[in-house]
Order: structure tokens, then sequence, then C-alpha cells
């Protein structure tokens, strides 16, 4: 039982992934592509650390919100009156068009959305130094991250993915918090504000806009459920594709002398093909959002145009009231309501090292060459030797060549 022991734990089965001696393997058909509540509560802590600016950028985008959102009421009123001196006019009742107390109204409007613009601009100051900080902290963990991890972590994750999560990773969670996270309270502030101001003007519109919202969030639910796992997918084999590229360039005479040319082109085309096809369907479904959504607001728009035209006719409301109501519907359609984006990248904590194994560890696998033996002995040196020596070049990409198709 012992020497049955001692020989499972001197020959261990490394996980499968990009890396080893079988180079990189392609992701499992039921692999998860990412931990999202686990992400968020980790990018949640560092949030922690810039509380304060990101109050303030809270504050300057909900102030921004608002100033949008009494924009059109302010414009509502000078509609009104111009078409109540325009129809005075025309009645004979000589009260016409008082353009002084337009003026004010339209200096008044000018104020709110110069205001809006200000407080915008320096909600997405803060925000784009907030990212960046946060940016420079990914970068810096990761860094001391990997320097504490053992070798064999590196042995069964390629040095292309390493450098894929550090850079293409980090940079897609710098520009998820640098648009989305003022977005969040924008989008909640006006949504809760248009509503406001939908049921001073009119109930019945108020109802008819309000069922329209369940439309956009199933297709919005739809969409990132079906988007999300291309996302992760393309993320994942741009590490894999950088990782063979790398791999190749820094082991090319190892493989020209075993004449691998032919199945690096081979496997360089396969990892394309899943990234390509991964990348257009992500970028496909992502780009149905918005025309969707515009289809949907012009429908209420339209409805809304019926249902205001027959209220004025009644006299329930007025044309400026109409007017106040389109121009808030099409500012703040449920469009703007969608921009949120699940991140298309993980920070899974990787295993410190293989299950059962040790720091230095060899994958074996049954090879078609009768330089089986002489490549296994050149393994064995090259792992005594990366004990001593760090700068020797990566030769396990020439393993690619020989694996079993």
């Amino acid at each position: 039982m012992s020497e049955q022991k001692s020989r499972k734990e001197s020959n261990p089965s490394p996980p499968r992934g990009p890396g080893g001696f079988g180079g990189h393997g392609m992701m499992m058909p039921g692999e998860k592509a990412s931990d999202f509540k686990g992400t968020i509560g980790r990018l949640i802590k560092y949030l922690g650390s810039y509380k304060l600016p990101i109050l303030i950028c809270f504050a300057f985008s909900a102030a921004s919100a608002v100033f949008s959102i009494v924009g059109p009421k302010v414009l509502g009123q000078a509609t009104t009156r111009l078409f109540e001196g325009a129809m005075g006019k025309i009645a004979g009742s000589g009260v016409g068009i008082d353009f002084s107390a337009i003026a004010r109204i339209l200096l008044t409007l000018a104020l709110l959305y110069v205001l809006s613009a200000l407080f915008g601009y320096i909600q997405s100051w803060i925000m784009a130094g907030v990212s960046v900080k946060i940016s420079y902290r990914f970068r810096k963990d990761i860094s001391e991250k990997i320097n504490r991890l053992p070798l064999s972590y590196f042995d069964g994750v390629s040095q292309g993915e390493v450098l894929s999560r550090v850079t293409n990773d980090v940079d897609t969670v710098n520009q998820t918090l640098n648009q989305n996270i003022s977005q969040i309270i924008s989008s909640v502030t006006t949504l809760v504000g248009v509503l406001v101001m939908m049921l001073t003007i009119s109930w019945l519109m108020t109802l008819v806009t309000l069922l329209i919202i369940p439309l956009s969030l199933i297709l919005v639910t739809a969409v990132a459920k079906f988007s999300q796992k291309y996302f992760a997918q393309q993320q994942n084999y741009l590490g894999h594709v950088n990782g063979h590229i790398e791999e190749m360039y820094g082991g090319h005479l190892v493989m020209k002398a075993f004449n691998g040319e032919e199945k690096s082109v081979e496997e360089f085309d396969k990892l394309n093909r899943v990234l390509y096809d991964s990348a257009w369907k992500s970028q496909f479904l992502s780009g149905l959002m918005m025309p969707a959504m515009s289809f949907i607001g012009n429908l209420g728009f339209v409805a809304m145009c019926i249902l205001g035209g027959w209220l004025a006719i009644k006299k329930a409301i007025t044309v400026g009231d109409i007017f106040r109501r389109l121009s808030s519907m099409s500012n703040h359609s449920p469009s703007r309501w969608h921009r949120w984006r699940v991140f298309p990248t993980r920070f899974s904590k990787p295993p410190l090292r293989p299950k059962g194994s040790s720091n230095f560890w060899m994958k074996k696998r049954k090879v078609r060459t009768p330089g089986r033996q002489t490549l296994r002995s050149l393994w064995r040196i090259r792992w005594n030797l990366r004990m001593c020596v760090s700068a020797i070049p990566p030769i396990k990409s020439s393993s690619k060549i020989f694996r079993r198709r």
C-alpha cells in the first residue's frame, strides 16, 4: 500500500488547462464562466477605500439627473405660453404672445441645462480618477499575488493568460467602473423623477408608460443572460490565444526542430476560431439592445401622442403638458435604463498548486514518437535546471505538437 501511495504521489495528474505538457486545453463545456457574486464582493471592498469621492460622485450624478428632469417641465411652460398667446391672437381677444415671459423661461431652462452638464462633467472627472486608482491597486495586488504563487501554478496557466488578466481584464473593469457606477445612480434618479413628474401631469399617461417598462426589463434580462457567457468566453480565449502566441515565439526553435509548424498553426486556428465566434456573438447580442429598446420607446411615444391629443381635446391637460411629457419620454426613455453590464471577466482565486501535486511536476502523455524517452529526459533536465536558473527560455510549447488529437 505504501509503495502504491508513493507511486501515486510521484505521478500526480495535473489539472486541465492551457498549460502543462499537453499545451492549451479547450474550455470544458460545463465550466462556469465567472463568479459574478464573488467578483462584485471583491470589487465593493476595493471601492470601500474611496467612499468620499464615490459619495460625491453619486450626489453630483443625482443632481445632474434632477436638473435634466426639471428642464422639460420648464420648457413645457414656455410652450403653454406660446400656444395660449397664439390662440388668443387668432380668437381676436387681443392677448398676444408674451415674449418677455418666454425669454425668462428660456433663460431659466438654459441655466438648468448648464448646471446639469457641469455636475455631469464633475462626476465624470471624479469617477475617472477613482477608476484609475482602483485599476492601479488591481495591478499592484495581482503583481504581489503572482510573486507569492509557486512555480506549479504557472505550469498549469500559460503566460499569455496571466498577462491577459493583468492587462485586458483590468482594463475592462476600469471601463466598467468609469461608465456604469455613476450611471446606476443617474438612472435610478431619472426613473423616480420622471415617474413623479408624469403623475403630476396625468395618471392615465403614466399608466401607459408603466406598461412599457416590463417589456424593457424582459428584453434587457434576456439579452444579458445570453450575452454574458459569450463575453466571459471571449476574455478566456483571448488569454488562450495570447498564451499560444507567446509560447510559440518563445519556443520557436524547439517547435521547428520537431517540425511542428503546421500543428502550431492548426492549434492557433482552433483557438482563434472560438475567440472569433464568442466575440461576434457577444457584440451582436449587446448591439441588439439599443435598437430593440428604441423600438419599444417609439411605440410608447406614439401611444403618448394619441392619448395626449385625446386628453387635450377633452381639455384635461394643456398642450404644454403634452410637450413636456413627450420631451421627457424621448430624453429619458427605457433605453437609458439598461446601461448596466455584467463583468465580462473573472478574477476568481487561482489554485496555489494543483491538488495532490508538488511544486515541480511533469504532465505525462502518451505520444506517438520514437523519441518519447528522450523527450521525457529533456523535460526532467529542464525542471531540475528551473529550480536553480530562472532565465531558461520556455520550451513547453513544443509539447503541443506531440499531444494526441
